[in-house]
């Protein structure tokens, strides 16, 4: 066995767990799994491996600033007193040859575009579970050099959980086996497809499973530290203490089902009511368009997604009447932000200036191109009675055919919608909402498009065995007599079947 080539390191050898990782020769590859399995000590050292090539560039990315501080201080412990300087303003560190070692975050999706047109031939993700999915895919198209002899490649690691969940266990845990074997993808219409190595558009990828027992150095300078994991909530404690990708805290909408809610096809539902479409706009950030068709029965299906970035408000209208085409559409709905919005359609998404302050808005523009054939609607923007209503559209029930369903599906070529939908979290201060640095654009065109329809029924409430019968009339007697009561107390009665607190 060859040795390992790691350049630059201050008394630290790599773990076996690590060691495998840093023998992969894949194209793109995974490290993790659960906390404390040395993940960023690997990276790190897989930063260091071309060091000695001429040209030589690196980055390594967290999410946010404040957190990209903790790599880098790190990164101290690796290369203080070795050849590199360390640039505080420039976040790199660099080596008598020029090669630099880099560190960059990527808080808002705006932000991926300050690394436009850089050159990196080593881009490390550190906890990509905080990442979008068009942030990563965007930063890799920086993952070239124009230097003969450079291999450029990336790595990651990850704990379950996020806002990036979803599209990390799709991406890497569901499709490889977690001992590093590599397989082959190409990219085809958004979607992640398995290829040959001999297909010359495939890039390869793996993943390492590792837990914090295949690292024994910490748990030996810690021994307490698994104790403390097993503290942990029991969903906390599966997804980072064992890494379970299957289950994970925060996750919006637990009603969401790929079984129960994605069908082959809008047709088998027969002739709709009518046919609608809702948007969210973006331009730093990717744009949502939905259309939908409404059913007798209530059912609302979606049937057809655009989901691009870089659209000014004028090329996104033309493809929104292109994709249409002869469509019969009853209206359209969209954020109320874009009647507002003065600069977005002009070249430059991030400047304005007095033309485009005195501009038509982007809603203006859009209905200018529409015409009559397709009326845009303001939205109705409550956030929190929106997700109300759709979780009422989400929540699954046994049709008279005995088939479990919802009121709310989606076509199976909604891929976006249907890969971001299990990957909001809840906002960490605002429970009630959604975590909005998360991919949640197709989210949010779902709700105007949801809230731009009737209430739904009430549905009769089942009949109440005698038990039900017997505790509604103690709770209800013990609701007057609390009424009553000048002290107002309150009582807890239960049962085996009915609880309930008044």
């Amino acid at each position: 066995m060859t040795e390992l080539k790691v350049k630059e390191e201050v008394n630290w050898r790599p773990q076996p767990k690590q060691e495998q990782f840093l023998r992969l020769w894949c194209y793109e590859a995974l490290f993790g799994g659960t906390k404390g399995p040395g993940k960023t000590d690997a990276l790190i050292a897989e930063a260091t491996m071309q060091l000695p090539k001429p040209g030589y560039q690196a980055i390594i990315f967290r999410r946010t600033q404040p957190k990209l501080s903790e790599i880098v201080e790190r990164s101290f412990k690796h290369f203080h007193g070795s050849k590199a300087a360390w640039n505080g303003e420039k976040l790199r560190w660099t080596w008598p040859n020029r090669n630099f070692i880099a560190f960059g975050y990527c808080k808002d999706e705006k932000d991926k575009y300050n690394y436009q047109g850089h050159e990196y031939g080593f881009i490390g993700f550190d906890q990509l579970e905080e990442f979008t999915l068009s942030m990563y895919l965007f930063l890799l198209a920086q993952n070239r050099s124009s230097v003969k002899g450079i291999n450029c490649y990336t790595r990651s690691t990850a704990n379950p959980g996020n806002i990036g969940h979803a599209w990390v266990k799709d991406r890497f845990i569901d499709r490889l086996d977690g001992i590093g074997t590599p397989k082959y993808f190409k990219r085809v219409n958004d979607e992640d497809i398995e290829t040959t190595s001999e297909d010359p558009m495939g890039l390869s990828r793996a993943f390492v499973f590792a837990s914090v027992e295949d690292n024994p150095a910490l748990l030996s300078n810690d021994p307490d530290y698994l104790r403390r994991l097993d503290m942990l909530p029991e969903i906390d404690k599966k997804a980072l203490r064992y890494g379970d990708w299957d289950i994970f805290s925060g996750q919006f909408f637990k009603e969401f089902a790929r079984r129960i809610h994605v069908i082959p096809s809008v047709s088998d539902w027969g002739v709709p009511n009518n046919r609608f479409f809702a948007l969210d706009y973006g331009y730093g950030k990717p744009a949502s368009v939905g259309w939908y068709a409404s059913f007798p029965d209530g059912t609302i299906i979606r049937y057809k997604e655009l989901y691009v970035e870089g659209y000014t408000y004028e090329d996104l209208a033309h493809k929104i009447v292109e994709m249409n085409g002869t469509e019969p559409i009853a209206y359209g709905v969209a954020d109320p932000a874009i009647w507002g919005d003065k600069a977005h359609h002009f070249q430059n998404a991030y400047k304005q200036d007095d033309l485009a302050a005195k501009g038509p808005s982007g809603g203006e523009t859009m209905q200018a191109i529409f015409g009559d054939k397709l009326p845009l609607l303001r939205a109705d923007h409550a956030r929190i009675i929106g997700w109300g209503k759709v979780r009422e559209y989400l929540k699954p029930f046994i049709n008279e055919a005995g088939k479990e369903t919802a009121l709310f599906l989606l076509t199976q070529n909604c891929v976006n919608a249907i890969r971001t939908i299990p990957g909001v979290i809840h906002d960490q201060t605002i429970p009630e909402d959604l975590d909005t640095s998360g991919e949640d654009h197709a989210v949010d065109e779902i709700r105007y498009a949801l809230m731009s329809r009737p209430p739904l029924p009430k549905l009769p409430k089942p009949e109440q065995t005698p038990n039900q019968e017997f505790w509604s009339r103690v709770n209800k007697d013990i609701k007057m007599h609390s009424a009553n009561s000048q002290e107002g107390n309150t009582r807890l009665i239960t049962s085996d079947e009915n609880r309930e607190i008044v």
